[in-house]
């Protein structure tokens, strides 16, 4: 008797050590990003800080594209710090200069990474937005300001698609070559309320599938039905009961598997080791023994970052 309903999906995009990976949107993205990091693969991993809506996360692509650095009148100043709308709170400084700086060097960066982005992964969080009441502008974060600086609004099915529309068009002559990987937050936005939460995800899918099928290089990666329906338990969740456990994200990321090569696999299952062994608590960390198996593991890791490199310089 079978239990528990295990999700299927085709991985029209196989994933290579020759590949190029950006991760932008929610904090999931980060959880799938450093996944890959950690198993050498070449990553730009939210080069905006977390950003949940599509609004913005399509705001920063564009961004991207265009290259065109921040002013300092983008900036602003609030609680000693100086902030951009445009950016998560990780960029914040109290010096206005250095947070100017950090963020045109890391756009900088992420523009010329973008360009030679092979997958991009995008991260939607929420459909919910706010929007400026000064201007109109819907902002990636509030900054703790003031809750009547801005109006709170939910986006529809057919503003994301015709945002991503006119975007798509953009970075495929930005860039020929990318291919897009969507996938949903399964963190729920509890203070959103719970039935709203269901709505704005479900806003998300249904904008997802349409741009599925308007573009051929945009695929769908289920993370949130694997956690809703595949796992479908309070055990695999943390403490707050929203975000996923630990467990929880190793099988959801052992499900990106799916896309990887033969050849990939061969290559994390040496790396896994590697890792296995960096990962070992000897009981006596001065003997011989233990000495030997730090040279071996050493040796070992060398080889296969070498042999990752160059497949790498293949590309």
């Amino acid at each position: 008797m079978n239990f528990r309903t295990e999700i299927d999906f085709c991985a029209k995009s196989e994933i290579s050590y020759r590949d190029n990976l950006m991760f932008i949107g929610s904090c999931f993205s980060e959880n799938i990003g450093n996944y890959f990091a950690e198993y050498k693969f070449r990553t730009d991993i939210n080069p905006f800080g977390i950003l949940f809506n599509p609004s913005s996360i399509a705001n920063a692509i564009e961004r991207l594209i265009t290259g065109t650095p921040y002013a300092e009148k983008e900036l602003f100043f609030h609680n000693g710090l100086w902030n951009s709308f445009d950016h998560h709170g990780s960029f914040s400084h109290s010096d206005k200069n250095e947070c100017l700086q950090n963020i045109n060097q890391q756009l900088e960066n992420s523009a010329d990474f973008l360009k030679h982005t092979t997958i991009l992964f995008v991260t939607f969080g929420t459909a919910w937005v706010y929007k400026r009441k000064d201007n109109g502008k819907i902002v990636a974060n509030c900054h703790k300001m003031p809750e009547n600086t801005f109006v709170r609004e939910k986006l529809s099915v057919e503003e994301i698609v015709e945002n991503y529309s006119e975007l798509f068009s953009r970075l495929k002559e930005f860039n020929p070559r990318i291919k897009v990987i969507f996938t949903v937050s399964p963190i729920r936005h509890k203070k959103d309320g719970l039935h709203e939460n269901q709505l704005s995800k479900s806003t998300l899918l249904l904008a997802i599938n349409e741009l599925q099928q308007k573009f051929d290089f945009a695929n769908y990666f289920p993370s949130y039905e694997i956690l809703m329906d595949d796992l479908r338990d309070y055990r695999f969740y943390g403490e707050d009961l929203v975000h996923p456990s630990a467990e929880a994200i190793k099988y959801i990321q052992e499900k990106i598997g799916n896309y990887f090569s033969t050849e990939t696999k061969k290559l994390m299952e040496e790396i896994q080791q590697i890792l296995k062994a960096e990962n070992h608590r000897p009981n006596d960390a001065n003997s011989e023994q233990y000495q030997k198996f730090l040279l071996e593991t050493a040796q070992k890791k060398e080889k296969i970052i070498a042999e990752i490199k160059n497949i790498q310089q293949q590309n």
